[in-house]
């Protein structure tokens, strides 16, 4: 309705109110941006440091067969450290990667004495295909927590391996069965090109493809993807798969250095790969991450590793140390995501 204007001879026009503006955004400073910049790379600060420390409490740290050394240790978690990227930037958590890492290496030394080692390969690598999409269903289809589901899972597959083997160790005897673990490509370990190519085709996914942008936007927000028509719960098994895939590899590689399979769940496997992540920067909350983050976690894990190993240090230090970095980075991401909530 419009407001009636006063029209009386001798009557001061009224003075129209003045519009109502909005106030504008607060203009982040130079030192806000500074100091976002200076948390968003404070992992690579801390790598960086790390790694002056370690050359001068160890000489021969630089050296180019020390750190061919780190790096074919670490990969086998390392990879299992890709694949979780993906389960965790889409908002899940895998327990089961241990017990996957050696079934993977129990079927691999069981498959490649009956068969030619390629077709072993790809039948261990169809099988951690399967326990993987046995956890993505348990979690998309039968709404279990992620958590309760991979740890029932990590049980299963674990008391699975042993009984198939008995508990007892199966060794290696096809004459190729060392090939992952032993050989090397250009001076390179096979591992070591192995743990490259699978972070270059995790960063590719992750940052150039569909299915890359689907998986940040299921764990950013899983409404909106529903709303937005995504294949929400195919999206965030795959991710499983991917763990499961990962983490018979990663046995593969294992049981080919020993040239034994244990049936034996190593723990601190799935500890070290989810630490690995988080100490890169990846949130646990989901939606946020990078590969190049995974990669720095990984070097930080490796080089505390191999510093303790080459000073003789206590196993209990060296968790303490790793326990402080989790800590650190788990709170960091929590500092961080606080900032830009609240502008400050």
């Amino acid at each position: 309705m419009r407001t009636p204007v006063n029209t009386e001879p001798g009557a001061t026009p009224a003075a129209p109110k003045p519009a109502r503006t909005q106030a504008p955004d607060r203009q982040e400073t130079t030192a806000e941006r500074a100091i976002e910049f200076g948390l968003r790379f404070v992992m690579v600060w801390v790598l960086i440091i790390l790694a002056i420390v370690s050359d001068f409490l160890y000489p021969g740290f630089f050296d180019s067969g020390n750190i061919l050394n780190i790096l074919s240790q670490n990969a086998p978690v390392g990879l299992i450290a890709v694949a979780m990227t993906f389960v965790i930037i889409a908002g899940g958590f895998d327990l089961s990667v241990a017990a996957m890492l050696a079934a993977g290496g129990v079927a691999f030394a069981s498959f490649s004495n009956h068969i030619p080692i390629g077709l072993a390969a790809i039948a261990t690598i169809a099988l951690g295909a399967v326990a993987g999409s046995v956890n993505g269903f348990i979690v998309t289809k039968m709404r279990v927590n992620p958590f309760i589901a991979t740890l029932g899972t990590a049980s299963l597959y674990a008391g699975g391996t042993a009984l198939y083997c008995h508990s007892n160790p199966i060794n290696g005897d096809n004459p190729n069965f060392d090939f992952l673990g032993t050989s090397k490509w250009f001076g390179v370990p096979i591992s070591v090109w192995v743990l490259g190519v699978v972070l270059v085709i995790g960063w590719v996914v992750l940052t150039k493809t569909v299915y890359g942008r689907t998986v940040y936007a299921v764990g950013g927000n899983n409404e909106a993807a529903k709303l937005a028509g995504m294949r929400v719960d195919l999206v965030r098994a795959s991710t499983f798969v991917l763990t499961g895939v990962a983490s018979v590899i990663s046995g593969m590689i294992v049981a080919s250095v020993t040239g034994t399979a244990l049936a034996g769940v190593e723990a601190e496997v799935t500890l070290n790969s989810i630490a690995i992540v988080i100490i890169g920067g990846t949130s646990l909350l989901g939606g946020e991450g990078a590969m190049w983050r995974t990669l720095v976690g990984l070097l930080i894990f490796g080089t505390i590793n191999n510093l303790f190993d080459s000073l003789a240090w206590p196993t209990a230090t060296q968790q303490v140390v790793l326990g402080a970095i989790v800590l650190g980075a788990v709170s960091l991401d929590a500092y961080t995501r606080s900032r830009r909530r609240t502008g400050g």
